[in-house]
């Protein structure tokens, strides 16, 4: 496997994947079509999932009402899902509350939106 630097850990070392692997460890072991997992599988699971996270985030943002604000909202996310037949499987999926994703200084800050 490359060495690709994508973060760093509390102790600064570089890391490949940003998302806690021991969290997606758990996730795929609630299928109980799952006994173990191998560690190669597990890193390329994160990544693949910070991959289309990030790429529905873009996609999202670039297609949504949030781009003068510079936030991607949960309207901008609902409104993909059901308009891009890429996303179309997201479509039944839906999040409680309204909650807005700030841009600043290239970093994304989720907020709860105030009615």
């Amino acid at each position: 496997m490359a060495d690709v630097a994508v973060g760093k850990d509390k102790c600064g070392e570089q890391r490949l994947v940003s998302l806690p692997l021991s969290r997606i460890r758990v996730i795929m072991k609630s299928s109980p079509e799952v006994s173990s997992i191998n560690q190669e599988a597990l890193v390329l699971t994160a990544k693949a999932t910070e991959l289309f996270v990030q790429y529905l985030a873009t996609y999202s943002y670039r297609h949504g009402s949030g781009k003068e604000k510079k936030a991607l909202t949960y309207s901008d996310l609902a409104n993909t899902a059901e308009e891009s037949e890429t996303f179309q499987f997201l479509a039944d999926l839906q999040i409680t509350g309204e909650h807005s994703l700030l841009q600043t200084d290239g970093k994304l800050t989720v907020r709860k939106t105030r009615k």
